[in-house]
């Protein structure tokens, strides 16, 4: 079985002509994938999120929004649970390894940070899955990549809320030199062999650096027009 023969073909949960190197590719992937209701460091970190979006938003009716965001959440990490399941991929016990989703979150600016950079970068990743050649997650792709987007535009929302004073925008300037280098390394590494495997089997269209400068193209200005200073790319990264 060939690369090529992949791209043909959309294979089913117990398809016994699954290549081993396909699936194994797939099972990391999602195991790398930080939403995983089997994983308790996921969990834990659903929890934090829902205390931060219940005492630092501004207003009432926010809450009923960012409820929906956490509702949305869970199912994610249910939806990925049930992919591996199929897989023969029980319940993963692993720490979350992209720092982004360790640093603080103290007010109300780092949180639309949160969702405006980090959940940003999940539509990117999840918009390469529209061709994934994998039955049961090319069958929810297009509503996990939707609820990115909401997530993405409601931290955009309130940051631009956050800027629109005097003293929110001198906090979205400093805080933005720890958020910015933390979404582009949510990427991984621009030599990553993974990257470009996951690429030639079709489980993404584009590779790390591809896909971390569409960002970067598409997210710089949008900050900008927020009179916020981004930094250079290359700023406080840990990945390059």
């Amino acid at each position: 079985m060939t690369v090529t023969d992949v791209g043909r073909r959309v294979y089913r949960e117990g398809d016994p002509d699954l290549p081993e190197e396909f699936r194994d590719l797939l099972v990391r992937m999602l195991s790398h994938h930080l939403e995983n209701s089997t994983n308790p460091h996921y969990t834990e970190l659903l929890g934090s999120l829902w205390n931060k979006c219940m005492t630092l938003a501004p207003s009432e009716r926010l809450k009923t929004t960012f409820a929906k965001l956490m509702a949305q959440e869970v199912e994610h990490g249910v939806i990925t649970a049930r992919i591996l399941e199929g897989l023969g991929v029980g319940p993963i016990d692993a720490p979350i390894k992209q720092y982004l989703f360790h640093l603080p979150i103290d007010t109300f600016c780092d949180l639309a940070y949160f969702n405006a950079l980090g959940d940003r970068v999940g539509c990117y990743i999840g918009e390469t899955w529209e061709g994934v050649p994998y039955e049961p997650l090319l069958s929810v792709a297009e509503r996990l990549h939707k609820d990115e987007v909401f997530h993405a535009t409601l931290g955009m929302s309130n940051l631009k809320r956050v800027c629109s004073t005097p003293e929110g925008l001198d906090e979205a300037n400093e805080k933005i030199k720890i958020w910015w280098p933390a979404a582009l390394d949510m990427f991984g590494r621009s030599d990553s062999n993974f990257s470009d495997a996951y690429v030639r089997w079709g489980l993404r269209t584009k590779n790390n650096e591809d896909l971390r400068q569409q960002y970067i193209g598409d997210t710089r200005p949008m900050l900008e027009a927020l009179h916020i200073e981004v930094p250079e790319d290359a700023a406080n990264r840990r990945f390059l």
